[in-house]
């Protein structure tokens, strides 16, 4: 028996003997004189656990799920394409930047973390593209435009002590749009990038310190067709928080393709003690918890969930929808079975939020040995 059968043989025994600590929620008003603990879900009779054999340990991956491929990055920067179906791994190239998690709808444009770099694997052999005007810029979607595809990115710099210019690319086969939206803020206006963007929109957020809290407001750039030939920027304030949020917003992410009723919904990070996650679920109302300071991942914007890691409590994922008993319920997939840190980019959740990727070293084992990738089945 191989060492990767053996291991998926131990995790699946060792997954259902595991005991949770729980993470603690509050609801947003009314909701009592503290937090309450979760509902733990997990069951694994109900968990398929498959342990992948790669060429070497892996530093990213990037899951294609329509062509039932992952692609994957080793510690000596070779990139690998691994079927889903029979594990097998052949060589696609090369690099020594990190691969990002930004695909195109046909699983055909490999992009580099940070990096104005694409690979089209839809050619053979597959050929890197440099913007050669850019050093570094922050990939967001896909999208197709003027019936081609078009990758979208954002680049922010500071022009002047408090003042902050932003650009907005477009990258396809014909080339780089460089000045797509080209954007100034107001003196002592300062955005950052949210999480969880779509066409045509790029999802921003701006912060005020007020008394030991924060006020919170949401602004986008919308960038409209270019349909005369002129791109056409609009920087606008799309909501803010009537009252005040604990702490100070370290991150904030969006769920807009599952709006309702013309309600989005949030998930905001901050560095409260007690309420350092608010789970703002839109016409549903919302929720605080407390992740005894552990920072939220959205693994999937499709998907109304997040994860958070900690090192005695093991990955959590959080169903904030599903309530057992009144509270939100968690399942611990891999509890005391792998070793951390983990963070966003060991996870991958696919967009039926049936299957999650992980990236970890098996707890106890080697401190030599990498990470390995393991397919986990959920409900």
């Amino acid at each position: 028996m191989s060492y990767w059968v053996k291991l998926a043989v131990v995790l699946t025994i060792l997954n259902g003997i595991c005991i949770a600590k729980p993470i603690e929620s509050i609801k947003c008003l009314g909701g009592g004189d503290g937090p309450n603990p979760l509902s733990d879900i997990t069951s694994s009779d109900e968990l398929g656990l498959t342990v992948f054999k790669t060429q070497g340990s892996v530093s990213e991956f990037v899951v294609w799920e329509k062509k039932g491929y992952l692609v994957y990055r080793n510690h000596e920067g070779r990139i690998y394409q691994l079927s889903l179906s029979n594990g097998k791994s052949f060589l696609m190239g090369s690099s020594t930047a990190p691969l990002s998690r930004v695909k195109d709808d046909h699983d055909r444009y490999l992009t580099l973390k940070g990096r104005p770099y694409t690979l089209d694997t839809g050619i053979n052999p597959p050929r890197w593209q440099k913007w050669s005007h850019k050093n570094g810029v922050t990939h967001l979607y896909w999208h197709k435009f003027f019936g081609d595809d078009s990758l979208f990115s954002v680049d922010a710099s500071f022009i002047r002590p408090n003042q902050q210019r932003i650009e907005v690319y477009s990258f396809s086969r014909k080339g780089v749009k460089p000045h797509l939206c080209n954007l100034f803020s107001n003196q002592g206006e300062i955005y950052h990038l949210g999480e969880g963007h779509v066409y045509p929109y790029v999802f921003l957020y701006k912060v005020k310190p007020e008394a030991g809290s924060t006020r919170l407001t949401y602004h986008n750039i919308q960038i409209e067709g270019e349909l005369l030939g002129k791109p056409v920027c609009k920087l606008y304030k799309s909501g803010q928080y009537s009252t005040l949020l604990p702490g100070n917003v370290k991150a904030v992410y969006q769920f807009p393709e599952l709006m309702t009723s013309n309600v989005n919904m949030f998930v905001v990070a901050t560095d409260h003690p007690e309420k350092n996650l608010l789970w703002d679920d839109g016409v549903y109302g919302c929720r605080f918890y407390k992740t005894n300071g552990n920072p939220p991942m959205v693994l999937n914007t499709k998907q109304p969930m997040w994860a958070v890691w900690d090192e005695e409590e093991g990955l959590s994922l959080v169903y904030p929808r599903k309530l057992v008993n009144g509270e939100p319920a968690v399942l611990n997939p891999l509890k005391g079975l792998i070793e951390g840190p983990i963070k966003s980019e060991h996870l991958y959740l696919s967009d039926n939020g049936k299957v999650l990727y992980v990236l970890a070293k098996p707890r106890g084992s080697d401190p030599n040995n990498g990470r390995l990738l393991i397919r986990v089945e959920l409900y």
